[in-house]
């Protein structure tokens, strides 16, 4: 048919989805032995320098040997955003396919999955935090100062607004904050399915059909991320860095259960015990999302290989 044909003519790219301890890197790295690949890492914490133990990052002699790209690229003193991940993917896919190399995204961070299939004009989720910090500049300020904000960083949607829509000119300025775009941009962006329509995409999913499997894994892994030194690493981090409140690392799991242990919040069985429960429940939540996930191909764990046939069939269109 001619779908098939158009594929043929579309550079390749292939997603590697699954949930936290799935083995996906490990997947991933064996791919890169066999097929002329490049490995784009999707994974919200594993972008931060000094996020090492807690986000089970590869080892630094894996790295040195199969660059990541998106991994240690950004300090902890300043947030990454869904914007920065989106932009900065396609801009690498452009350089690996000029290196005639088949881009791989692997990770779990299903959010950067869905902005890569979806576009950017998805806009961030509200935040209370920047929403309070604006109320108290507004009680500081003129009645107008908030509008005279906005006007500074987007004067065409701030033309728009009445200067006493506080609702929108907060939400404005907070879509601003959270993604580094004007709000004029995101809503003028129309690039859904682009990527699909752009670009031969083959999505695949790795998973354990008896949950218990990967219940033991997480376990497993949990015991090793603390025995490395989890505690010590976030201790350096608090340290080195001024990590913003509403900072993403100290949402995410293992680094928010360890800053409550090392601020006395809890107790060392609470600390381990918190942190089994919380990556669970994010092993959870991609399950979840893989479930419902469009066009994606999901192989048991046990018959991953396969993964590795689909992919060497791809790069023959490279």
């Amino acid at each position: 048919s001619s779908l098939n044909l158009d594929n043929i003519l579309k550079k390749p790219i292939a997603f590697i989805l699954g949930p936290t301890a799935s083995g996906k890197t490990d997947l991933a790295i064996e791919i890169c032995d066999s097929v002329p690949a490049e490995i784009v890492s999707v994974d919200s914490v594993m972008v931060y320098e000094d996020c090492n133990i807690g986000s089970a990052k590869p080892s630094k002699n894996i790295l040195e040997k199969y660059p990541h790209h998106l991994v240690d690229c950004i300090k902890p003193s300043s947030i990454f955003s869904v914007s920065d991940f989106y932009k900065s993917s396609l801009q690498l896919i452009d350089e690996i396919h000029s290196r005639d190399n088949l881009p791989i995204f692997v990770g779990g961070t299903m959010m950067y999955f869905r902005t890569l299939i979806n576009g950017l004009d998805s806009l961030p989720a509200r935040n209370d935090d920047y929403r309070l910090e604006l109320e108290e500049v507004k009680k500081q300020n003129s009645d107008e100062y908030l509008y005279e904000m906005l006007v500074s960083i987007d004067s065409d949607y701030a033309a728009t607004l009445n200067k006493s829509d506080y609702k929108r000119i907060i939400r404005a300025l907070e879509v601003y904050k959270l993604t580094g775009e004007s709000m004029t941009s995101l809503l003028g962006r129309v690039d859904k399915n682009f990527l699909l329509e752009k670009y031969n995409v083959k999505q695949l999913g790795i998973l354990d059909e008896d949950r218990s499997i990967l219940h033991k894994r997480i376990e497993k892994r949990l015991d090793t991320i603390i025995n490395d030194g989890l505690l010590e690493e976030v201790k350096n981090l608090l340290d080195k860095y001024t990590i913003a409140d509403n900072h993403p690392i100290r949402k995410s799991v293992n680094y928010k259960q360890a800053i409550s242990f090392i601020k006395k919040e809890i107790d060392e069985d609470e600390f381990f015990n918190t942190a089994l429960f919380a990556t669970r429940q994010l092993a959870k939540r991609q399950i979840t999302w893989m479930r419902s996930w469009e066009n994606l191909e999901i192989f048991e764990n046990k018959s991953a290989h396969k993964i590795k046939e689909t992919v060497k069939r791809l790069v023959t269109s490279l």
